[in-house]
């Protein structure tokens, strides 16, 4: 090639500046090769395989138990699954251009072109720091909110997300139905570094309760639980009404509900 790979004069032997760049680029290769070979099986006739769209905040958490619950209904399945995580906007649009099978998401969902099956409700949590006046310094105790009172709302710091994630949409329209303004402390794309800022008193937020921490300090933030009544999520497997769904599709949808409801 006419130039170095190794240098033999080290032990044990290191690569070369040349060396370390030859080999960045067969990475490269290998790994845009693996992705084409993917999107290719994805969209062929051949159906043995599952395609899921899922958002990263919901991915992190989640992903790994439906995955495994499939997995035990089925342990001697092999088929493919692909999963593609994204903003829960851009994934609405790849279900209904069908480009993916189902939706892992939650509601509201506005096309009447898609259908679903309900997983579980999940309970909201604020993460709230000195500049809700609800704080109670040295409350170790999750508090409940069983009303709001807009006013002592609006004086608190909050960390948004950036739109496109389906829950950024639900905080929104919570704020917006109860005509709460407050004011911009960060805009954020993560929900967990959202919550881990909010945990550390820079701000104030929503969790899921998959987010909830039991340890946290009480000098920095209170938790509060929101009832039901006024703010919860839905998390759901979206898919389009008129697709007739492959029998491995199916049998992922019902072995996942199925986990769910026994988990209840």
């Amino acid at each position: 090639m006419g130039f170095q790979l190794l240098n033999r004069q080290t032990r044990p032997i290191t690569l070369t500046n040349s060396g370390v760049k030859y080999l960045q680029g067969l990475e490269k290769i290998e790994s845009s090769y693996s992705a084409l070979l993917s999107e290719s099986i994805k969209y062929s006739k051949n159906k043995k395989q599952i395609s899921i769209g899922i958002n990263e905040v919901l991915a992190s958490r989640l992903l790994p138990e439906i995955l495994s619950a499939y997995k035990q209904g089925f342990p001697n399945k092999s088929q493919r699954i692909f999963i593609e995580e994204n903003y829960s906007n851009a994934l609405e649009n790849d279900l209904l251009e069908k480009e993916i099978d189902l939706h892992i998401r939650l509601l509201p969902i506005f096309s009447n072109k898609i259908s679903y099956q309900k997983l579980f409700k999940s309970p909201i949590y604020l993460i709230a720091d000195k500049t809700f006046l609800l704080f109670k310094k040295n409350n170790h105790k999750i508090l409940s909110v069983e009303t709001i009172d807009r006013e002592k709302w609006e004086k608190m710091k909050f960390i948004f997300l950036y739109p496109g994630s389906g829950f950024s949409r639900l905080v929104d329209s919570f704020l917006n139905n109860h005509k709460i303004i407050v004011q911009n402390s960060f805009k954020i794309r993560s929900l967990e570094t959202a919550a881990n800022l909010a945990y550390e008193g820079l701000g104030c937020t929503f969790i899921p309760s998959f987010y909830l921490k039991q340890n946290f300090d009480s000098s920095k933030c209170n938790i509060f639980k929101l009832s039901e009544d006024i703010f919860s999520v839905q998390l759901l497997i979206a898919f389009l009404r008129d697709m007739n769904l492959n029998e491995e599709t199916k049998k992922f949808i019902k072995e996942v509900v199925k986990y769910y409801k026994n988990k209840k």
